[in-house]
Order: structure tokens, then C-alpha cells, then sequence
């Protein structure tokens, strides 16, 4: 095939630019109260290692060739052990965080003129790529309402994708939600995403359930990397049937082909570790919502807020003719706390709030922000 058919037998729209992360790139390394993450505040190597029982002379046998492919068996393994009992870790793909895992998923999937619903707002990547290779999207808007699981099957959809707990609202699905979205699974063929990045930080259970193994159709994303503060292992995965594992590991290596050695190894550890590790996480996020909760009506420019079901964040409500733009600018430029515009979202009106900072840092944010509103706002 020559340059000329190969051109014309594709039908890409271009990517738009990443709001959300153009924003986080700009400000999230200069804030001095970072409240607009979507992670707990990261560790340093020598914490982490301290918490896991090791020591950097345990890094030192560790060989710099290629991972597998794949990912290593040790730590697929311990993800498959995350899942049921029809999960092993032949269904599993280690990837470079879990963006890689989505790029795969959709060029896989996702055709020209595919329905797509998913909730919305939503993670830019999770529409903007679909978007790319022609799909329609089908937003469901959860700000105002819980999250309406028959309303994702609308409009004959060709792929679902399921958020949870949902980012930026927080919300997640209840036990009935459950039941109704496997009454869905079973009566309709769609392909089912979910993406599980919070699964570890759920306030009431170990886990928050899955739904990759409620179908053949069903698939999921996940990673340790937001939840135990190590973004820069950049680890992910998805979980799905092996014929699809195949195929992805294989245009796998038109991309990244595999993911750091040492990035794995460490993943592995802090699996095997992760209960010791998520109990004070979740303490600390659970004690940043409660502060918020607390003060937050001492914040004139809040209308509404809704706690958190899971994960650690949460959507904000501003009082009407605010823009959450120039109102995250102005808060970020007299007092160096950071917040994510809604706007960034494409939800004008909102900010979104994490709660995974140090909580004395969490604590001196909220306090500068609400000395902000008192004397310098409007």
C-alpha cells in the first residue's frame, strides 16, 4: 500500500490540547498548597522503601534489560489476585500507566461512527480518543444527579464506559447500581470499560467491587500509582479476555513495548504491602474531607458540595457568575493554593478539589483560601 492509500483509508480527527493536564503541568509543581491533584501527595524513594521493608541495596540485583512484554508473571500475578476467580495472569497487561492502557483499548475497539456513552464530566481521554477515530459520544451528566446506569444504554451503545468512583464527582455506584448494570450486561451486547484507577481507595471495603469479570464483553483498567503516591512509576494495567490481551500486547509495541524494570518491581512490592500502606492513606483523605466539610461554609464563592463516595476527589459548586477560571487564577495567584477549574472539565460553575495532600498542607490551603475569600475575592 502506497503513502496515498494508507493516508486515505485512515479518518483521524486531531486531538484537541489536554485541559486538564496542561493546567496540573502548570501549576502543579510551584503550589505550595496543591488542592487541584487527582493523587495523594507523592512519596520520595526512601519512604516508600522504608514502608515496603526495603532497602536500596534491594534494588541493586534488579536487571535494566527489558521487562516482559507483558509484564512480569510476579507482578500480573498480584494483580489478577485483585479480581475473581475467572481473572489469572493471562488476562492481565502491565502498561505505562493507565492512559496506554485506554490508547490501547480504543484503537482496538473503537470504529468509525461507534456510540460511545460514558458519565461525564470525565477524564479528557476517556471521550477525546474515541473522538480521534471518528466515534459518537453520548455524555450522561452526573453533577446534578447519582449515577443513572440505564441511561449509558440510551442509545444502543457500541461501548460503555464506566468511571468509578467517579472522577471529579466522587460518586460511585450503589449496590442496586450494580444489580442494574448487570441486568444491563446481560440484555445488551455493548462492550463494557471500566475505569478503576480509586479501586483501592474505597471508604467502607478492602476494595471497591469490579465489573471485569461480570461478562466476556466486560474490560478494566487500573493502577497503583494515584492511590499510594507514586505517579512517576507511571504503572497500569488492563484486564480482559486473553484473545484481546494479545492483540493489545502486540500494538503495545508500536508504543512504549514495555514498562521499567525497576517501576515493576517496586509495583509488585507495594501490591503485596498494599493494606499496610492504603490504611493511613485513607485515614489521612477521609480526615481532609471532614476538615473540608467542616469549613467550607466559612467560603462564600461554594454554593454545594457533595462528600466523596470513594477515590479523592470531589466537584465543587461555585455561586452563580463565577468562572471557575479566572476564580482558580486569582485564588492560585494571591495565595499558591492550586484547584482545578470545571472548565477544564468542560463543566463551567465547578472546581474540583483533591484530598490527597499532607494534611497539614491540606489544612493551610483551606485556610489561606478562606482568608482569600474574606479579604481579597470580588
Amino acid at each position: 500500500m502506497d503513502r496515498k492509500s494508507i493516508h486515505s483509508s485512515l479518518d483521524y480527527v486531531e486531538l484537541r490540547e489536554f485541559f486538564i493536564e496542561d493546567r496540573l503541568e502548570k501549576y502543579r509543581l510551584e503550589a505550595e498548597c496543591n488542592l487541584g491533584e487527582s493523587g495523594i501527595r507523592n512519596f520520595s524513594l526512601g519512604e516508600l522503601l522504608r514502608k515496603i521493608n526495603l532497602s536500596p541495596k534491594d534494588l541493586e540485583s534488579i536487571s535494566l534489560a527489558d521487562s516482559a512484554n507483558q509484564g512480569s508473571i510476579g507482578l500480573r500475578r498480584e494483580i489478577a489476585s485483585l479480581y475473581g476467580n475467572s481473572i489469572s495472569e493471562e488476562n492481565v497487561l502491565v502498561t505505562t500507566g493507565t492512559s496506554e492502557a485506554l490508547f490501547l483499548f480504543f484503537q482496538i475497539f473503537v470504529k468509525k461512527q461507534a456510540r460511545i456513552s460514558l458519565f461525564t464530566p470525565a477524564f479528557q481521554a476517556l471521550y477525546e480518543v474515541p473522538q480521534s477515530v471518528g466515534a459518537i459520544i453520548y455524555p450522561v451528566d452526573v453533577v446534578e444527579s447519582q449515577l443513572d446506569i440505564d441511561a449509558l444504554w440510551t442509545h444502543d451503545p457500541d461501548l460503555v464506559i464506566i468511571n468509578h468512583p467517579h472522577n471529579p464527582t466522587g460518586k460511585s455506584l450503589s449496590d442496586s447500581d450494580w444489580n442494574r448494570l448487570e441486568e444491563n450486561i446481560e440484555n445488551h451486547k455493548a462492550i463494557v470499560l471500566f475505569d478503576e484507577h480509586y479501586r483501592f481507595l474505597d471508604f467502607h471495603e478492602d476494595l471497591t467491587p469490579t465489573g471485569a469479570d461480570l461478562g466476556k464483553n466486560c474490560f478494566a483498567t487500573g493502577s497503583i500509582t494515584k492511590c499510594f503516591g507514586v505517579v512517576g512509576l507511571k504503572i497500569g494495567w488492563i484486564v480482559g479476555e486473553k484473545s484481546f490481551i494479545d492483540k493489545a500486547r502486540s500494538f503495545k509495541d508500536y508504543l512504549t513495548h514495555t514498562v521499567n524494570p525497576i517501576s515493576e518491581f517496586l509495583c509488585e512490592q507495594i501490591l503485596i504491602h498494599r493494606k499496610k500502606l492504603i490504611d493511613p492513606i485513607k485515614k489521612s483523605v477521609l480526615s481532609n474531607i471532614e476538615y473540608f466539610q467542616k469549613h467550607l461554609a466559612k467560603i462564600p464563592g461554594v454554593l454545594d458540595f457533595q462528600a466523596p463516595d470513594g477515590g479523592l476527589v470531589g466537584f465543587i459548586k461555585l455561586e452563580p457568575g463565577i468562572m471557575s477560571e479566572s476564580y482558580c487564577d486569582d485564588l492560585y495567584k494571591d495565595t499558591s493554593v492550586f484547584l482545578l477549574p470545571g472548565a477544564n472539565f468542560e463543566k463551567e460553575g465547578y472546581v474540583r478539589i483533591g484530598f490527597g495532600e499532607s494534611e497539614d498542607r491540606f489544612r493551610d490551603g483551606i485556610n489561606r483560601w478562606i482568608r482569600w475569600e474574606k479579604y481579597f475575592s470580588r
